[in-house]
């Protein structure tokens, strides 16, 4: 690991070895600079630990490239770019050739290399993003942080609440630009049902409070004088808003990263294996696919340091099987333990009193946090029903505390595959039953409410976490134990679960206070 004193030499060859970087927004390298193997450090992934890594790795002066498997997406002010809910197709999913998802109808679809990839595990299917800009797309732009006495009670004591209140959590939500949804909008017909939500929790005696939010209000605006495709306010947010609604993470860390001059992003690029080179470093198995699908070669890069941000699935994914085939002899047994599903629960509840709005608009305008009330501490946030035009449907996203359910990603050896074993329905009992007691509470002071259940294949998750969680297989700041040079900064840090909080922002934070540590020790 280099030293402080070593720093210099750990940036050797950045700005003079950077041969060039893609910008987003379509343009590319040039060949030269993608014909280049060999970087000083290597960030698999550019979801939110990935970005943050990419971004203070360039203005370090550290010859970074990013890899990313999934497409960079356009956008298009009049123009359905992403498929969605409503408009089902290949788009969505990543080499899917049936369409899977909570209000998806189960379509056959062209497989390609789509926006998300739906993993059917045992007991439960998993989503995670694959596209440039990772989450950030495919995400509803909530930015909460953990409750502090879970964050406590789930995390290292020499991660101090305190710290990240004060330093972290600020500098990623400036990074995120996040902000709370503005009165005009919140007031406007398509967030009737998020008006509505707040009124019956108040009723309950409860006190909503507004939720910082990644949307971009102008463009919210723009949908609400039609002037742009309605998106946003039409409740598109799990496959994508087409005309840049959310200010993901390609208009904030990523495009910073590259205008460093030291960072170049390769997409369509997807890593496969990972193992010590032979002298030192790290050599990746890369499959460069084209926007099709097809494979369009396979090719062996380098590198003196190694960020695996892939996301909690493929992270766990490469680690396990990278220890089990004796690529990375030293990675910690732990590794691939301690995975949860962030206590993630989604509820329903028809009104046959109130109307819930001409649409469901897909921000999240509120959030309430209940400490004690039911079986484990728990956040609602007010959510959307995609296409619930003038049906009065309300919907709640439910996340709890919960400390003691967790699977285990284990390598098969039959298949060559990672799986995720010891899960099952069981798990996520305790927050189903919070969720009952949660509706419960409120319908109980707001006559006229029913719950409607929410007919899917199975139990599933947006937010998976763990696998590799700090400090027990990494340091503090993502260093993976046993491993020189490698570097874990994404939600598989995270103990199975975020304190009843939408994870981004904790992702974030973590990897902006490691990334801090990481650069101020030169490795």
């Amino acid at each position: 690991m280099p030293s402080r004193r070593g720093f210099a030499g750990w940036c050797a060859g950045g700005a003079l070895g950077a041969l060039g970087a893609s910008v987003l927004g379509g343009a590319r390298a040039r060949a030269g600079a993608t014909a280049r193997t060999h970087f000083r450090a290597v960030v698999v992934g550019s979801g939110f630990g990935g970005a943050v890594a990419a971004l203070r790795l360039g203005e370090a002066g550290v010859d970074t490239l990013v890899l990313e498997r999934g497409q960079e997406w356009p956008v298009s002010p009049h123009r359905a770019v992403f498929g969605s809910q409503e408009r089902v197709d290949g788009r969505m999913f990543w080499f899917r050739s049936m369409a899977r998802w909570p209000g998806v109808l189960p379509v056959p679809v062209r497989p390609q290399p789509g926006l998300a990839e739906v993993a059917e595990e045992q007991h439960l299917d998993i989503l995670c993003a694959a596209a440039v800009g990772g989450g950030s797309l495919v995400y509803t732009g909530a930015t909460v942080p953990p409750d502090r006495s879970a964050f406590a009670s789930l995390f290292p004591p020499a991660l101090r609440y305190e710290e990240f209140a004060a330093r972290w959590f600020p500098r990623a939500v400036a990074g995120l630009g996040a902000t709370s949804m503005p009165p005009d909008v919140y007031a406007s017909p398509p967030f009737t049902h998020s008006r509505v939500w707040d009124r019956h929790l108040r009723r309950a005696g409860h006190s909503p409070a507004p939720a910082l939010s990644t949307f971009d209000w102008d463009v919210l605006r723009a949908e609400l004088r039609g002037t742009v495709r309605p998106s946003a306010i039409a409740g598109e947010t799990d496959f994508g808003c087409s005309d840049g609604a959310k200010k993901d993470l390609t208009r904030t860390y990523l495009p910073r990263a590259l205008r460093t001059g030291h960072v170049q992003l390769r997409p369509l690029h997807e890593v496969r294996g990972i193992r010590r080179r032979r002298g030192g470093g790290f050599v990746l198995e890369v499959r460069r696919l084209n926007p099709s699908g097809a494979t369009a070669g396979t090719d062996a890069y380098t590198c003196d340091l190694l960020f695996v941000c892939a996301g909690t699935l493929n992270t766990n994914r490469l680690l396990v099987a990278a220890r089990e085939r004796g690529d990375l002899p030293g990675l910690p047994a732990a590794v691939g333990t301690g995975f949860g599903t962030n206590g993630d629960q989604v509820g329903i509840r028809t009104t046959l009193t109130d109307r819930a709005g001409p649409s469901q608009g897909a921000p999240c305008a509120s959030q309430h946090f209940f400490p004690h009330a039911y079986l484990q501490p728990a956040r609602a946030e007010s959510w959307q029903w995609l296409g619930a035009h003038g049906l009065p449907l309300l919907v709640t996203l439910l996340m709890t505390v919960d400390h003691d359910h967790r699977g285990t990603f284990v390598y098969d050896r039959g298949s060559g595959s990672v799986r995720l074993a010891g899960w099952s329905p069981a798990h996520q009992e305790p927050s189903a039953r919070t969720l009952q007691q949660h509706h419960a509470d409120v319908m109980s002071a707001n006559p006229g409410l029913v719950t409607v259940g929410l007919r899917y294949p199975g139990p599933f998750t947006a937010h998976p976490l763990g696998g590799c969680v700090v400090g027990r297989c990494t340091d503090l700041e993502g260093r993976v134990v046993g491993e020189p040079g490698l570097y874990v900064l994404d939600g598989s840090l995270l103990p199975g679960n975020n304190g009843a909080a939408n994870p981004s922002l904790m992702i974030t934070a973590l990897a902006e206070r490691a990334m801090a540590g990481i650069v101020a020790a030169g490795g």
